[in-house]
């Protein structure tokens, strides 16, 4: 019965400049780090006008005297085909396939699923202990639409109210997926009415053990944030 409230794990996904175990943990110290919801898809999420002409990546921090602006680029996740690739049928029995994966592997088609939407989230810091920090917790604060093209999707931004507020301020990137079926993604199973209220269940682990249990959901990725710092006033 608590098997069906599990979901299958997420990712965590490195910009590594090499592939050997220095490089990764060398991105993971630098923050350059994005998870997923468990779907392999690709996220960089950049600040383009960071000091030095360079653009600094996700998990950077970054002293910033003028309005930030930002670029979050996202490919989606293959389509799946159904089953398993022949390199793994050779080296595992049926029996084995079933037991590890009820015999569907990780096999991958030509086509990527598409981007439908860029989600941004803003946190900013107080400037009194008696500030709402509710207020200060965008989420999210912008939602930039895809055009859902295969290929990926790019946007840029900018925040026109940094420089004015004087605040820390950290944004981070989410990149949501077309809705695809996933297990466990509604293990009451409900029926809903025309306002969205669950009226009636279908539990999961009240149906036949060859039951997947799946349900539409929204795969995303999400990105380490970008931290920025407005430089101390002269003399502060």
């Amino acid at each position: 019965r608590q098997g069906s409230f599990f979901l299958n794990g997420g990712l965590a996904a490195v910009h590594a400049d090499g592939r050997d175990r220095d490089a990764i943990w060398d991105a993971l110290q630098r923050k350059e780090v994005y998870g997923t919801s468990g779907p392999r898809i690709l996220l960089w999420f950049d600040l383009l006008n960071a000091p030095g002409g360079r653009p600094a990546p996700m998990g950077s921090e970054v002293t910033l005297a003028e309005s930030p602006i930002f670029q979050v680029r996202a490919v989606g996740s293959f389509e799946q085909r159904p089953g398993c690739p022949t390199d793994s049928e050779a080296a595992l029995s049926p029996e084995r396939l079933a037991r590890l994966c009820r015999g569907e592997c990780y096999h991958p088609s030509e086509q990527r699923r598409p981007i439908t939407r860029i989600e941004i989230v803003r946190i900013r810091t107080q400037q009194d202990a008696e500030e709402d920090v509710a207020a200060l917790i965008e989420d999210p604060w912008r939602v930039l639409p895809c055009p859902g093209d295969p290929s990926g999707c790019q946007v840029a931004f900018t925040d026109g109210e940094y420089t004015a507020s004087g605040r820390d301020a950290l944004y981070y990137a989410r990149a949501i997926e077309a809705p695809s079926l996933a297990v466990a993604v509604d293990p009451l199973g409900c029926a809903r009415d025309a306002d969205g209220r669950c009226v009636s269940v279908d539990p999961c682990f009240d149906r036949p053990d060859d039951d997947d249990c799946l349900a539409e959901t929204e795969e995303r990725a999400w990105s380490s944030p970008i931290f920025l710092n407005p430089p101390l006033a002269e003399g502060g």
